[in-house]
């Protein structure tokens, strides 16, 4: 019923206090990561607007990762190969040694903590069912046999608390994907019958944010990091196996 899971991309951040000058540091930056990341861009917005905008961004000389950076955070975004997305632990040695790279940008804002620290995963289990079936095993297996006649999407969504520490935030979904050609009309027309590929999507969003909105004094720290990747992961792999998807 299913091809091979593929991890798509992993998105790994460090929330810290608002930085309102942290684009004077974007020199600073570029030489902790040269020989990684080429130059960066500099965005121009003035310091007083939304600190989630993104101030400086890398983009890795191999193409597959960007650092992004703004006034509360370090983003390290990675969108995988081809041959990486059916081999996650090439993913996760990458994600280990390139995570260690972001606390080593927040030493240079001397003396800032992180709040919290977290990986989104995304993954696409493609299948050569038709819409039908593939709904109805969604329904079977999260809805309780839920009467799904008429369906044209389904949507999944959990939270659960792990080790009095971490949110591990599940979302999965029903997704199709069409060919589109260059030059074609704005306004596209997506038949579901023309779909090239059908599957389920799983969404994993792993954090240690339950413990910093618990515990007044909480801060995170880059030895939670690797609890955090493989965490993550790992209940991701979870969901994986109970839709019925093989690993490698």
């Amino acid at each position: 019923m299913f091809d091979k899971p593929r991890f798509i991309q992993n998105s790994f951040n460090v929330v810290f206090p608002r930085q309102a000058a942290i684009r004077r540091k974007a020199n600073d930056f570029e030489d902790k990561l040269k020989g990684l990341y080429f130059q960066p861009q500099i965005i121009s917005v003035p310091d007083e607007l939304d600190p989630e905008i993104p101030r400086i961004i890398f983009g890795s000389e191999h193409g597959y990762s960007q650092v992004i950076i703004s006034q509360v955070s370090f983003v390290l975004n990675v969108v995988y190969s081809p041959d990486w997305q059916v081999d996650i632990s090439k993913g996760k040695q990458y994600l280990n040694e390139r995570v260690s790279i972001l606390f080593e940008l927040l030493k240079l804002l001397e003396g800032i903590n992180p709040y919290f620290c977290g990986l989104s995963t995304k993954v696409q289990i493609a299948s050569s069912t038709d819409d039908t079936a593939l709904l109805k095993h969604v329904a079977k297996l999260f809805f309780k046999n839920e009467n799904i006649e008429g369906t044209h999407d389904l949507q999944y969504k959990r939270t659960s608390i792990v080790s009095d520490r971490f949110y591990s935030n599940i979302t999965l979904s029903n997704y199709r994907s069409w060919k589109i050609e260059p030059g074609q009309q704005a306004v596209l027309r997506v038949s579901s019958k023309e779909a090239i590929n059908r599957g389920i999507e799983i969404v994993g969003d792993f954090n240690d944010r339950y413990k910093f909105n618990e515990e007044k004094d909480y801060k995170s720290t880059a030895d939670v990091a690797q609890t955090i990747i493989d965490g993550g992961i790992a209940e991701v792999e979870n969901v994986i196996k109970m839709i019925g998807g093989v690993l490698a």
